[in-house]
């Protein structure tokens, strides 16, 4: 299977001139909670990977990968307590749906 290129990401890092960063403070905190529908598809859509593809999640998210992903989804990390057995909100629902495999298992 051939790989499509990575896209130009040149100016995709934010900037001092960012408008994200002039949002109070209230709705910053609104940005960065958890969103569980998000959280639903991405539990959804690990249920639908093959054992095979879920190892390969395990081979390259490195703790230190997991928590930059943490910042970009925080979605991922009920995700992760459900996956390990942990008391996240969403754990008994993810559980249930969640393959018993380890992808993001240990990045808690």
């Amino acid at each position: 299977m051939a790989r499509e290129p990575m896209p130009n990401m040149t100016g995709a890092n934010m900037s001092a001139d960012n408008p994200m960063r002039n949002l109070p403070p209230e709705a910053m905190k609104n940005l960065l909670k958890p969103d569980e529908e998000i959280a639903a598809m991405l539990v959804a859509r690990l249920a639908a990977m093959s054992e095979r593809e879920l190892q390969m999640l395990d081979a390259v998210i490195t703790p230190e990968v997991a928590q930059v992903l943490m910042k970009l989804l925080p979605e991922l990390q009920e995700l992760i307590a459900a996956v390990e057995g942990g008391g996240a909100q969403q754990a008994p629902q993810a559980q249930q749906t969640a393959p018993p495999m380890g992808a993001l298992g240990g990045m808690g």
